[in-house]
C-alpha cells in the first residue's frame, strides 16, 4: 500500500472516466436464463484520480446499456464530483443526490453509474490511509465461501446441466447456483438431478431472474426446501410490490 497521504489538496478529484466493454459469447456457450439468452457479456469499469496521483478503480453494473452508463458517468456525474475531495465518500454521494438522483435525473441509471464511482472512491480512501480497505472498514482478512453460477448454469436437459457443473467441483467450488425461472416443473427436475448427481455435501442456490409468478413460487418453493436449496434469489421484479 501507499504511504498515507495527508496534504488535502492531493486528495482532490480531477479525473474521472469510465471504460464500457462488450464481447460476444460464442454461440456454443450461450445461456438461456430468466431475462433472455446470454450473447453478450458487458461491464463498465470506472477510473478516479486524484490530484496526488492516487488512482481508485471501480465497476458500474451496465445495465444491459454499457455505453449509456458509461457516458452518464463522463458527462453528468464527473461534472457534479469534480473537485471533490475522494476521502469524502459520503459527500460524494450526497451531490449525486441531491443534484441527479433525487431530482429529476436518470433515476436507476444514476444508481448504475455512481456505484462505480463509489467503489473508486473506497478504492482512493483506502490507499490514503494505508491500508487495505477491509481493515479500513473494520474487518479482518478471511476466507470467503464462493459459489460456482454467473451467466452459466441455466436451461437445459438436466443431464447436460450436471455435466457442466462437474468441472467446477472439481476445481474446489463446494455451491452452486442454478437458474429457475422457466417453469416449476422443470426447474424443479434440474434442481432435483444436480442433488442425486453430487449428494446433499453439494450447496444449491437458485436465482429466478424475476421469472416467476407467486404462483410459481408456491409451487416451486416447497420443493426446494425439501431438496435442500440455500435460496431462491429474485423471484420477482423489485417493483412488483403486490407480489
Amino acid at each position: 500500500m501507499n504511504a498515507p497521504i495527508t496534504a488535502q489538496a492531493d486528495l482532490e478529484i480531477v479525473e474521472v472516466s469510465a471504460f464500457p466493454t462488450s464481447f460476444p459469447v460464442p454461440p456454443e456457450q450461450r445461456v438461456t436464463l430468466g431475462i433472455g439468452t446470454s450473447v453478450k457479456r458487458d461491464a463498465v469499469v470506472v477510473k478516479v484520480k486524484t490530484a496526488g496521483g492516487l488512482v481508485g478503480w471501480g465497476e458500474s453494473h451496465h445495465g444491459r446499456a454499457h455505453t449509456a452508463v458509461a457516458k452518464l458517468i463522463e458527462t453528468t456525474l464527473r461534472q457534479l464530483v469534480l473537485g471533490m475531495d475522494a476521502t469524502d465518500v459520503v459527500g460524494v454521494w450526497a451531490e449525486i443526490y441531491k443534484k441527479q438522483l433525487g431530482s429529476h435525473g436518470m433515476g436507476a441509471g444514476t444508481c448504475l453509474a455512481m456505484s462505480g464511482i463509489d467503489l473508486a472512491l473506497w478504492d482512493i480512501r483506502a490507499q490514503a490511509a494505508g491500508m487495505p480497505l477491509y481493515k479500513l472498514l473494520g474487518g479482518s482478512r478471511k476466507g470467503i465461501p464462493a459459489y460456482a453460477g454467473g451467466v452459466s448454469l441455466g436451461y437445459q436437459a438436466p443431464e447436460t446441466l450436471v455435466e457442466e457443473i462437474r468441472p467446477h467441483l472439481d476445481a474446489g467450488y463446494k455451491a452452486v447456483k442454478l437458474r429457475v425461472g422457466d417453469t416449476p416443473n422443470r426447474d424443479l427436475d434440474r434442481i432435483a438431478a444436480v442433488r442425486a448427481a453430487f449428494g446433499d455435501d453439494l450447496a444449491i442456490l437458485t436465482d429466478a431472474n424475476t421469472g416467476y409468478s407467486i404462483a410459481d413460487a408456491r409451487a416451486a418453493m416447497p420443493v426446494m426446501d425439501e431438496l435442500g436449496v440455500g435460496w431462491l434469489e429474485e423471484p420477482f421484479p423489485a417493483h412488483d410490490y403486490r407480489s
